[in-house]
């Protein structure tokens, strides 16, 4: 059975299942294959140290301790910067999800990470109704536990509902005028020089 999240807005509570949308299906998808002389096909390989030829899927990261060991990621403590213990934001899957009513420039000022489908078996036309009157629904995105959430809209292409999730971003506005103006070259003067290249 698939996670559903619970979204609550107004007092309305809404279950849905949040599908990714893969860009690979709107905008399709390329790829190189490389063959040698003989047909036979390569693959993509480093080097390491300037000797050690490593095939892809060969390396990986690891987290190590003071002594060299590897540590798991899930036993890690996040603190802050003066060295207090930071609680994790929780999953979307964990607790009740709430929304608050969000402006367009937030939403514009948002660097796009993943888009997801909303499904939905009730209360998907309340939900629809808001969205397609022009309002924009703001939550904080965790698909697991995590020390930062992302940032997430709620929005409506007509008929579904799509969380869109990323980063905002801190805009300045500077203005409508146009500010530009002609950058004029300065002009050098060449000194007289007496010298003849000739003497040399």
């Amino acid at each position: 059975m698939a996670r559903k999240a619970e979204f609550s807005i107004n007092g309305l509570s809404i279950l849905a299942e949040l599908k990714k949308v893969d860009r690979k299906k709107i905008y399709g998808w390329s790829t190189i294959e490389v063959f040698d002389q003989n047909g036979s096909k390569c693959t993509l390989a480093g080097l390491v140290e300037g000797q050690y030829v490593i095939t892809s899927g060969s390396s990986a990261l690891v987290s190590l301790n003071a002594k060299g060991e590897a540590v798991s990621k899930s036993t890690l403590v996040g603190v802050d910067s003066e060295g207090n213990k930071v609680e994790k934001v929780p999953s979307i899957y964990e607790q009740k999800v709430m929304l608050r009513e969000a402006s367009v420039d937030e939403y514009l000022s948002m660097a796009v990470k993943s888009v997801y489908q909303l499904q939905m078996d009730e209360n998907k036309e309340a939900l629809l109704a808001d969205l397609n009157s022009g309002k924009l629904y703001y939550f904080v995105f965790n698909y697991r536990a995590d020390y930062e959430g992302d940032d997430a809209f709620l929005i409506s292409n007509g008929t579904e509902v799509f969380a869109i999730t990323g980063m905002k971003s801190d805009l300045e506005f500077i203005g409508l005028e146009d500010n530009e103006q002609e950058l004029v070259p300065e002009e050098t003067q060449v000194e007289e020089d007496d010298m003849d290249f000739a003497m040399f």
